[in-house]
């Protein structure tokens, strides 16, 4: 059983309805509110809660009031500001990746680098204060697994300061890739960058066969009161039962090959959505050493993998079962080493126990940026996992 946050957007998501919501779960709006002004930048905004009527729903609505600004700021410079605050190195890094991807959806959308991104909506005030705050509540409520059901999107157009654009803004699209949505035909902007960003950085998509116990439910509230489903975001405190997944796999044997080909075949197999590849040595008829192929995926995959091993090996057929799998919950995280930051993947297993493994594509950049032996990096990632103070 694995706690879990499951963010339910049945009328979108914004920055300041997803803190509202956590608050409504049980999150200590003062502590946030500390945390957050206490950093230089943000000391003449203000902040206060408030319960809200939103149709049938009681939702609390964070207001936020901020001095007048016309400052444009970069990435680097709110690195900068985050950097220099008191908040939890944990939670610093999970703002500065909230910014990072909101700055690399807006280069790509504009055609630029991501240093070469100024935040002007999304840098002002009230946003980074949304951004922040939201960081500090899941902080506060324990870091818990992260889970979004399929995201309802708003059409229309709004403006900008590039001018008009169409709902949903090509940033928050852009945020959203991967991410399960549903296109309704409300005229106007259910989802806001800022709130997309906070999904995109901190959430995986709720599976589809999840096993979901609620324990608490709380409401946020926008600021729109109008026609149609209420302008709130549902989030829920649950508990996440270990799902049972059906997998196919995929066997072929081969005694004709160049050994040479077998590392290519494994690289193309696992981007062809493998979840699994490896290979075991068989004796086959008269008394020929082969190669047993052997790929784990997922039902729509099976057409792919065997139409690849088809063509690219020298192999005459494949043999395809179905088998359960059960899974651990797995989350990313990033853990802030001497030598730099570096991915890590934790698995929850049974009794409340958290592992975690480094991740090696990450270790191994660092160790070639840095010149440290791959080894050093692993051992220091341990150990900085280890020195965690707060775990989930």
């Amino acid at each position: 059983m694995t706690k879990a946050l499951v963010l339910d957007p049945f009328s979108g998501v914004s920055g300041d309805m997803f803190l509202a919501a956590l608050v409504d779960l049980g999150v200590p709006f003062d502590a946030v509110r500390r945390a957050v002004l206490g950093i230089p930048e943000l000391a003449g905004v203000d902040a206060e809660t408030k319960r809200v009527a939103r149709g049938v729903f009681e939702a609390v609505q964070v207001c936020v009031t901020c001095p007048p600004s016309s400052e444009h700021r970069s990435v680097s410079d709110i690195r900068k500001i985050v950097q220099a605050s008191t908040l939890k190195d944990e939670v610093k890094e999970r703002i500065a990746q909230t910014f990072d991807a909101l700055a690399d959806a807006e280069a790509k959308v504009h055609g630029c680098s991501r240093d070469a991104v100024h935040f002007h909506e999304v840098g002002a005030l009230d946003a980074m204060f949304d951004i922040f705050g939201a960081h500090v509540a899941l902080d506060l409520l324990g870091n818990p697994v992260c889970y979004v059901r399929p995201i309802s999107l708003g059409t229309g157009k709004t403006v900008c300061r590039h001018g008009e654009i169409p709902l949903p803004a090509p940033a928050t699209l852009e945020l959203l890739s991967g991410f399960k949505v549903r296109f309704t035909e409300r005229d106007e902007e259910l989802v806001t960058p800022t709130g997309a960003a906070i999904v995109a950085s901190r959430f995986d998509p709720l599976p589809s066969d999840a096993l979901v116990v609620p324990e608490r439910v709380g409401y946020g509230a926008g600021t729109r009161e109008g026609k149609g489903l209420p302008n709130v975001l549902r989030a829920m405190l649950c508990t996440i039962e270990p799902r049972t997944a059906h997998v196919c796999i995929v066997t072929s044997t081969i005694d004709d090959m160049n050994p040479e080909v077998y590392g290519y075949v494994m690289e193309q197999l696992l981007s062809r959505g493998a979840l699994d590849v490896y290979y075991n040595p068989v004796m086959m008829k008269k008394n020929r050493p082969g190669v047993e192929i052997t790929v784990t995926n997922e039902e729509k995959d099976v057409t792919r993998i065997v139409d690849f091993l088809m063509r690219e090996t020298t192999t005459l057929g494949a043999r395809i079962h179905r088998e359960e799998r059960v899974e651990l919950t797995r989350r990313s995280e990033t853990v802030n080493t001497s030598y730099g930051s570096v991915a890590v993947k934790v698995a929850d297993r049974p009794g409340g126990v958290e592992t975690m493994s480094p991740e090696y594509e990450s270790c191994r950049t660092l160790a070639e940026k840095t010149g440290v032996p791959l080894i050093e990096i692993y051992e220091a990632a341990k150990k900085a996992w280890n020195e965690k103070p707060l775990r989930k």
